[in-house]
């Protein structure tokens, strides 16, 4: 029957990403297949025509499509392939996981022959099966209420959609409230950054469409049908804000004064405050770690606003989608000692200059030292944990300080033409628009000079800096009255709380990582959850509104007509079911239930891992899509290729592991030609057969990783060691078997883990032969 089937295959030259490394003669040679064409990018209109016009003309039954990686393009060929059934497509990675982790022409193209050989005989196991669409709530979770947050829900509100907006702080507004000044490169000018943000805010406050929840944050997160249930735990403001009418009497009769982090450290708040003027919600509120519980605030209130005995309180909140706008924190300067922040008070950040040169900061916009002066000299200094290779320094740029150092030296300049300006520099990296502003800065006056600054050294009132000027070759040392750092962006803590409640994938620095850089810029790996801001990367503020105006729309686009799930889950057969209730009580996903006397599956929850198929004592469950043949095949597929002396790994990986696997390609990472990796919906479906059946067939290896965060995890664990056991039983050296935990961020990782598995099973075929 399968022999029969007539099958195409599609090369992509992918502009010389593939064909210049793989042979694709060679490989329309090694084919015996009913159709092979090759194009230039297949992904283009032409290539669309190009396979749809070979499977109306040939009456093709299978089409294989050798190209990138299924999860940058896998929807779109399945779109190009009608009108075959999607899932009669099958795509062989010989891009990601071919071209670009092998140098050795011959080795690749021998590789790319056996993938897409392995991708034939895959495919001639595929059935039809048709995509599940289920419906989803069109209420929608922001979780972070800063620029990209705010712009975010009130874009969704204006489409009609009911917003959430989840702030873990007491008042919106993030560090934009903060920053005093912001600055246009086509003006060339600074403007108030608060009076920007005013019309949002107010925008924001009247729209009956959003909800704001300060003094809030996410704490727990589950799925289920298409519905995120979210758990919302409100901390106390102890200050009612229906009835607060900010008179500000609370304030004056509280003893307690304590930093005031809305002006960086630099002033001194009491017990009971207003975070700053235009907050909102335009009422005080308590901070519990700093107040005595005296009750002279709660007396002095006329509204009966004040109540001290409040507690944290939780609640569930139902949405069909979520957006992660929880945006970033700076480096902690005394990271860096060499810059003595914490040793002399005029040592201070960027964030700390916008506060004291704001009109509303701890000295009403006055440029003053310590001692009450206005310094004759300030010098900036870049790139403080930015691009740095040391412990706790982040190797990327965090593209704004360049700007932002820009706009603080223009700032002061405009307002003490006679205080010299000295910026250290790296690089100048002000991209597009923003080099005017950086030669607006220079004609200013202020002087920047190429060289990272080794040393900042305090000698009783003054300071020391001490650089090397990289253009004149020679070692300075500048005095200064004060000395800026410009620290680095990085991920707020928030942001790594709620990737992990929402099992987002991160890069390796922790940010938010999106689907694709390039075509999926705010689609997280989960669906349904979507990014902005500076959650995502180092950003300023009109990218964040881009982002964040980008992640309503397709919030928009995915809540319209419900989602689209794929079909390979489980399948009840009414009849032979017993309702012992065996595979509920098995299911890690609780995708399965009982309604009206019958087993009901939730297909958004269920992961098709196959648990539930193995537990049936009456054979009433299936999974859809032939997914243990297809498993079988593919092995099949690749071994059939195998040549005496050769040596062939089989990798299995779901779709985290994959996309790892992905990424050492993206970043040009080698490992040996003998790792082929398969792609399967669930590492749980990998069957203790498969195992016995590759190694029995000529597999040299077998390598399984896993996503410690997925609920199958320890199943498998479970298992892999259980099936070591028994290949020992029938001569197979348990040795050959190897299992790995895998995340997305630690790409270079895998990449490690699987040259030292190719080492080993060189050893073990020394050793044994």
């Amino acid at each position: 029957m399968t022999d029969n089937l007539k099958i195409g295959v599609f090369l992509c030259e992918c502009g010389g990403n593939i064909s210049d490394i793989v042979d694709l003669d060679e490989v329309r040679k090694a084919l015996n297949v009913e159709v092979i064409e090759q194009f230039e990018n297949l992904c283009s209109l032409n290539g669309r025509k190009l396979i749809r016009d070979a499977i109306i003309e040939r009456h093709l039954d299978r089409v294989v499509v050798a190209a990138c990686s299924p999860i940058s393009h896998e929807r779109t060929f399945q779109d190009y392939v009608k009108p075959l059934n999607p899932y009669l497509m099958d795509m062989a990675n010989i891009r990601e996981q071919c071209s670009w982790v092998h140098d050795d022409k011959e080795k690749a193209t021998k590789k790319a022959i056996t993938l897409i050989k392995a991708s034939i005989e895959k495919v001639k196991q595929s059935d039809e099966v048709n995509p599940i669409y289920c419906p989803i709530p069109e209420d929608v979770a922001v979780i972070g209420g800063g620029i990209a947050g705010m712009n975010a829900a009130l874009s969704l509100a204006k489409q009609g959609k009911k917003v959430t907006i989840i702030e873990q702080s007491p008042s919106l507004g993030g560090y934009m409230a903060k920053i005093g000044k912001v600055f246009s490169p086509v003006k060339i000018a600074e403007e108030c950054g608060m009076c920007l943000l005013n019309p949002i805010l107010n925008d924001l406050v009247w729209n009956d469409n959003i909800t704001v929840l300060t003094n809030s944050k996410v704490v727990e997160a589950d799925r289920h049908a298409g519905t995120y249930n979210l758990i919302v735990e409100k901390s106390p403001r102890f200050v009612d804000p229906d009835k607060c009418i900010a008179c500000g009497k609370c304030v004056d009769v509280c003893d307690i004064e304590v930093p005031d982090d809305w002006n960086e450290g630099l002033s001194k708040r009491k017990a009971i405050y207003r975070p700053f003027g235009q907050s909102y919600p335009e009422a005080y509120v308590i901070d519990p770690d700093a107040c005595t519980k005296c009750g002279d605030c709660k007396r002095q209130c006329m509204m009966d606003a004040i109540t001290l005995k409040q507690k944290p309180v939780k609640f569930p909140l139902q949405v069909g989608s979520i957006i992660v706008a929880t945006g970033h924190q700076l480096i902690n300067p005394d990271k860096r000692p060499d810059y003595s922040y914490s040793r002399h008070p005029d040592i201070i950040t960027q964030m700390e200059l916008g506060r004291i040169t704001g009109v509303n900061g701890p000295t009403k916009g006055e440029l003053l030292k310590s001692n009450g002066e206005v310094p004759k000299r300030v010098v900036m200094i870049q790139c403080v944990g930015s691009r740095d290779e040391k412990p706790d320094g982040h190797r990327y740029c965090s593209k704004i300080c360049c700007s932002v150092a820009s706009k603080n030296a223009n700032i002061i300049k405009h307002k003490y033409p006679d205080t010299d300006v000295v910026v250290c520099y790296t690089d100048v990296r002000t991209p597009g628009m923003f080099e005017k502003y950086y030669k607006h800065t220079q004609e200013n006056g202020v002087r920047f000079l190429r060289g990272r600054p080794g040393e900042v050294a305090v000698k009783g009132d003054d300071l020391i800096v001490r650089v090397e000027n990289t253009i004149k070759g020679e070692f300075e040392e500048i005095e200064a009255d004060m000395v800026v750092l410009s620290t680095a962006m990085e991920p707020s803590e928030g942001t790594k709380e709620i990737a992990e409640i929402l099992n987002i994938g991160t890069t390796e620095d922790h940010f938010i990582k999106e689907s694709h850089p390039k075509i999926k810029p705010v689609t997280t790996d989960v669906q349904g959850v979507f990014v902005c801001g500076t959650a995502q990367d180092p950003k300023d503020i009109t990218d964040s509104i881009m982002q964040a105006t980008s992640a309503a729309s397709k919030v928009a686009e995915y809540n319209y007509g419900g989602v689209e799930i794929e079909p390979f889950i489980a399948d009840i057969d009414p009849e032979k079911c017993q309702l012992c209730g065996d595979c509920l009580e098995k299911c890690k996903f609780k995708a399965l239930s009982i309604v009206d006397a019958y087993v009901v599956l939730d297909p958004m929850s269920c992961d098709g891992c196959g648990k539930c198929l193995t537990v049936c004592q009456h054979g009433a469950i299936n999974i859809n899509g032939n997914i243990d043949e297809k498993i079988s095949a593919t092995i099949d597929g690749i071994l059939s290729e195998k040549q005496e002396g050769e040596r062939t790994i089989l990798v299995f990986l779901d779709t985290i592991g994959y996309t790892a696997a992905d990424n050492i390609g993206v970043n040009r990472i080698s490992y040996p030609e003998s790792i082929h990796i398969i792609k399967v919906h669930s590492v749980n479906r990998i069957r203790p057969n498969h195992i016995k059946h590759a190694l029995e067939n000529g597999a040299d290896g077998v390598f399984i990783g896993e996503f410690p965060g997925d609920l199958m995890y320890e199943e498998v664990e479970r298992k892999i060691q259980r099936v070591r056991e028994e290949i020992s039983d029938f001569g197979e050296n348990p040795e050959r078997l190897a299992f790995s935990k895998v995340y997305i961020p630690y790409f270079e990782g895998l990449a490690r883990k699987l040259n030292d598995f190719d080492d080993k099973i060189a050893q073990l075929d020394g050793t044994e032969n």
